[in-house]
């Protein structure tokens, strides 16, 4: 049966006051219509009755497009008739619509004023769909479910519910950095916030060690996956050489060199937030999943920023950040091998054998105030810089 669009609802932002619903929802029409244009879709978009209609000839494709715009969560290939034609279409349609259904049920919403409550519409449209099929009324357990939602004199049948990622419109809760390393964690981490309605900045930490550079080659593809669900913002990427920073934390400080890493980061991510104007820095830390993430530590690490550190993963175990990763699409581009010269490396190269799990912060101060720390973290802003077109 050839469609007339797909009906998109939304959910939390139905529950926002008037004024920030009215923005919410203008921004996801915003990022539904940048989505269909960057993939040739044509179609009209309306927002009518807490509905958004794309009025489309090519469901397919759009299907596709919008399975991946935050703020959605279902969408519906619908067919729209006139509510004095309602009976009519379904008594010429049924069999298609039901196809090889052996039950079905019926389910009207309604708006508007009309002589009929939707209980009575349902059991009309019931009545006809059995005498044409002899099919049975399943209220409870239906192989098929006819959904009518019926706005004043117009009607939009459809028979599936597509599922979104939920969530608020790209966009509207401002920009955040995302420290992500390519690995399974920092991906999941930037799209969790993405699905709160954050523009994200990703930050690439690059230690180039000879051989292929198969880890930024790896952070790239991950990158590649995730601006496909970055729809209606930009996303402009950056890295920065981080090798210097490591060789000399080694030195000084062995067992500390992941707390020191990573306030370095930290401090980078900072300076980056402050030029592109973004109000927080996320990370795919979860408490104790590996030494330098026990709750001393982390205490330790966020000391090194001015800006809150989000870490959306803090309570998952690795098979719940794994599964995510599945679903989004990221997990093989983060399973890819990263190679230092000749040889695969599993983690960081410059990883200790016995990281510190109780850091004091009065050892870190001391530490790095045995080095350069302010020209090694200018060092480390003057190699940032972006890569975004790079990357397609």
């Amino acid at each position: 049966m050839i469609m007339d669009g797909l009906l998109v609802a939304y959910g939390e932002i139905a529950l926002k006051s008037t004024p920030v619903r009215r923005i919410f929802v203008q921004k996801l029409v915003s990022n539904i219509r940048q989505g269909l244009k960057e993939k040739g879709v044509e179609a009209r978009i309306k927002h009518r009755w807490s509905r958004i209609f794309v009025e489309t000839t090519e469901i397919d494709k759009a299907v596709d497009v919008l399975k991946r715009v935050f703020g959605i969560v279902y969408m519906s290939p619908y067919n729209y008739v006139t509510l004095n034609e309602l009976e009519k279409f379904i008594s010429e349609n049924v069999k298609e619509i039901l196809g090889d259904a052996k039950s079905f049920a019926v389910r009207v919403r309604r708006t508007g004023k009309h002589a009929f409550t939707s209980l009575d519409l349902e059991r009309k449209l019931g009545s006809i769909i059995k005498e044409k099929t002899g099919l049975k009324v399943s209220l409870t357990n239906p192989e098929k479910t006819i959904f009518v939602e019926v706005r004043n004199d117009n009607c939009y049948l459809y028979t599936e519910k597509i599922l979104g990622p939920g969530g608020l419109p790209l966009g509207t809760a401002g920009k955040v950095v995302c420290l992500i390393s390519g690995g399974i964690d920092s991906p999941v981490a930037a799209w969790l916030m993405m699905k709160r309605g954050c523009s994200i900045i990703p930050l690439f930490a690059y230690f180039p060690r000879g051989g292929d550079e198969s880890d930024l080659k790896r952070f790239m593809e991950v990158i590649r996956i995730l601006r496909r669900w970055h729809v209606g913002e930009e996303m402009p990427v950056y890295i920065f050489k981080h090798n210097q920073n490591l060789v000399t934390f080694r030195k000084i400080a062995p067992r500390y060199t992941c707390i020191l890493c990573r306030r370095m980061m930290y401090r980078v991510a900072n300076e980056l937030a402050k030029k592109i104007g973004a109000k927080a820095i996320v990370t795919g830390e979860n408490l104790a999943q590996v030494a330098s993430q026990t709750l001393q530590n982390l205490s330790v690490i966020d000391k090194a920023s001015e800006l809150p550190v989000f870490r959306p993963l803090i309570g998952f175990d690795k098979e719940e950040s794994v599964a995510l990763a599945k679903n989004i699409g990221t997990y093989d581009a983060s399973c890819l091998k990263v190679t230092t010269g000749c040889a695969p490396i599993k983690g960081c190269w410059a990883r200790p054998s016995k990281p510190v799990t109780t850091a004091k912060e009065d050892l870190v101060i001391k530490y790095e105030s045995e080095v350069d720390l302010k020209g090694l973290l200018e060092e480390s802003l003057k190699s940032l810089k972006e890569i975004s077109k790079t990357i397609t």
